[in-house]
């Protein structure tokens, strides 16, 4: 639904593990490679669906590393 906006090229979604991790799934209908971008966090996927599970974390930590990985990607 969120790729529906005008103006949305992608979609990310945090959400916390019961057993104190994150799983990050992102989704793309633009330009942007989401799969490049989740490989920097250890997952994969392909272009337009990627996702990756990062154990021992929270979810402002998880935030975080994503936000750190979206500015790299951008920057190169």
């Amino acid at each position: 639904e969120m790729l529906n906006i005008v103006g949305i090229q992608a979609s990310i979604v945090l959400y916390p593990t019961e057993s104190g991790g994150v799983i990050i799934s992102a989704r793309s209908i633009g330009e942007i490679n989401v799969q490049l971008l989740l490989e920097e966090l250890g997952g994969g996927g392909n272009k337009s669906a990627a996702g990756v599970q990062l154990e021992g974390i929270s979810l402002r930590e998880g935030a975080e590393r994503l936000f750190e990985a979206i500015d790299k990607y951008f920057k190169e």
